[in-house]
């Protein structure tokens, strides 16, 4: 709902500018958001909105004050480790320094300083990376690199001991890990911050979906182009490239998935070493009208058959069998009708499917579970995503065509 006080069309102008000028999709769940910050940005400006909505367009720190209000800056150290360990024994060995990397969408900054942690302790020499971000306070609280106890849980104790070091009530990143780590703002509907060819490895993870579809399409197209063959795209479980483009091929990367920019436009796996060295990150394309999977599912054990579904629905989705993943979802929902995980993972299959209106329903489902559960309860079981994200992914899926 729109705050009383922002007229309908001032409204529209801020929605279609971020659009325009960020790339920012206002999903229903945003609009309130919005509202109050086109709000609190005139008043702090002491403009009326009529004024406010004239100069929004031509004043790029009126601009900026409302991206920055209108972002939420959710992250944390060592989020989904699933991938952190992909990239660390799979994607990591098969680089040749200098290893580049670049963290978009950087939030506060534990992403680039998890990222330095990995690379600290891999025993690479010559490593450097580039954490952006749009907006103003998580630039300022990444160059500052200073984090509460309750931010700084996520790091084993060994590592903090290390890279960590008490500044008062706060931890503080050590000196030596943030002067590797080049903090830029950055667009990321503007071409990247750095000199073609010279990135292979590239983490965006939870941006994307606040694009729209057209944003997503150049950015990932631009990526492309400016990336070094072959390189790694590490976007958010919940982001999927499907239908969008083929530049980059969804592939299994240990026990993660990630998105690849094949060396040659058709890529041919390398076969095994025979070596106890690391394996190569060869692709193993999956099918591009396929979601990227969340993770694979762990073990289940026959007193668990909601777990066992689960882990069923989701080897079939890793195979390319969208109706078998259809079957197991449904039966997965059936058992779990209050979990939202449940209908999210059998929307996505069936949007695979091709079925788009069981689907909305699916995740119409999904978003009212979170509505009526226990919050709490449900943020232990998502490994390190917030509730909020996974009712920002629904109201996106909803409020798209």
């Amino acid at each position: 709902m729109s705050a009383p006080d922002v007229p309908e069309t001032t409204l529209a102008a801020a929605r279609q500018l971020l659009a325009r000028r960020v790339g920012f999709r206002i999903s229903p769940s945003v609009v309130g958001r919005l509202s109050r910050s086109v709000a609190d940005e005139a008043a702090a400006h002491q403009l009326e909105m009529e004024a406010y909505e004239h100069r929004l367009a031509t004043d790029p720190v009126l601009l900026q004050g409302l991206v920055d209000r209108v972002t939420v800056q959710e992250t944390s150290f060592f989020r989904d480790p699933g991938q952190l360990e992909a990239f660390r024994t799979h994607v990591l060995p098969t680089l040749s320094p200098k290893v580049r990397i670049w963290s978009a969408g950087c939030s506060n900054g534990q992403e680039p300083y998890t990222l330095a942690m990995l690379l600290a302790e891999s025993g690479v020499v010559d490593w450097e990376i580039i954490a952006t971000d749009l907006s103003t306070p998580a630039l300022e609280r990444t160059r500052r690199a200073q984090y509460s106890d309750k931010e700084v849980a996520g790091v084993a104790p060994a590592l903090r001991a290390r890279y960590l070091q008490r500044v008062g009530p706060r931890w503080e990143v050590a000196g030596a890990l943030r002067e590797r780590v080049t903090v830029e703002r950055h667009n990321l509907t503007d071409p990247p911050p750095f000199e073609p060819g010279q990135r292979r490895v590239v983490f965006c993870r939870n941006v994307l979906i606040y694009f729209e579809a057209d944003a997503i399409v150049s950015t990932i197209e631009r990526l492309a182009r400016w990336l070094r063959r072959p390189s790694w795209l590490f976007l958010g479980y919940s982001e999927s490239l499907r239908q969008l483009t083929d530049e980059f091929v969804l592939a299994r990367v240990g026990k993660s998935f990630a998105y690849c920019l094949p060396a040659q436009q058709a890529p041919v796996p390398a076969a095994p070493p025979r070596t106890g060295a690391p394996p190569p990150a060869s692709p193993r394309p999956l099918r591009p009208s396929r979601p990227l999977a969340r993770r694979p599912a762990p073990a289940a054990s026959p007193a668990d058959p909601a777990a066992a579904l689960l882990a069923a629905g989701e080897d079939a989705m890793n195979a390319g069998d969208i109706p078998a993943a259809v079957i197991a979802f449904r039966k997965y929902a059936y058992l779990e009708p209050e979990q939202p995980f449940a209908h999210l993972h059998l929307g996505l299959a069936l949007e695979a499917a091709g079925d788009a209106p069981a689907a909305r329903r699916a995740f119409a489902v999904a978003r009212a579970a979170i509505e009526r559960g226990d919050k709490a309860q449900m943020q232990a079981g998502l490994d390190g995503y917030s509730v909020d994200e996974l009712a920002r992914l629904l109201d996106a899926k909803l409020a798209g065509p």
